[in-house]
């Protein structure tokens, strides 16, 4: 038991927190970035984020502050805790929530819970313009499938 729980956590470290170097190269990066590259992601990623609040907000039952960094939107979804839906999942938090909408959309989301929003879902935006159509149009579709 000990040995899984040491694995656990080296892989946790490894996948999840990035080395120092990283992260200082990562600061260099922020820091020392200039030009045409550097307005072209930030133009990209703005346009992303504002496209992911827009239909989030949208959503009946959902809201969402613009995020003032990153790149993850923690929409408030807890308006669809207790209903159920037609198959008849009926999530009551957001690990169930989350889990609903990968079963019933085929679309994966982060609950909220780990991060301290138990309301809240996280979705990251850097991904492709298609895939945030299509994971919008999922998750639209899943929660509007969800009755009081």
């Amino acid at each position: 038991h000990g040995a899984i729980k040491a694995m656990a956590k080296v892989q946790g470290n490894n996948t999840s927190c990035p080395s120092s170097i990283a992260q200082h190269a990562g600061v260099a990066a922020v820091t020392h970035a200039h030009g045409a590259f550097a307005e072209a992601a930030t133009a990209n990623f703005r346009r992303k984020r504002d496209y992911v609040v827009g239909r989030l907000r949208g959503m009946a039952g959902v809201s969402c502050p613009v995020p003032q960094g990153a790149f993850y939107v923690f929409p408030t979804v807890s308006a669809f805790y207790g209903r159920t839906a037609p198959s008849g999942a009926a999530p009551h938090d957001s690990t169930s929530l989350c889990d609903y909408l990968l079963r019933e959309e085929h679309l994966a989301l982060v609950p909220g819970a780990g991060f301290g929003a138990p309301g809240c879902v996280r979705i990251s935006y850097a991904t492709s313009m298609e895939a945030l159509q299509e994971a919008m149009d999922r998750m639209e579709r899943g929660l509007a499938k969800l009755c009081k």
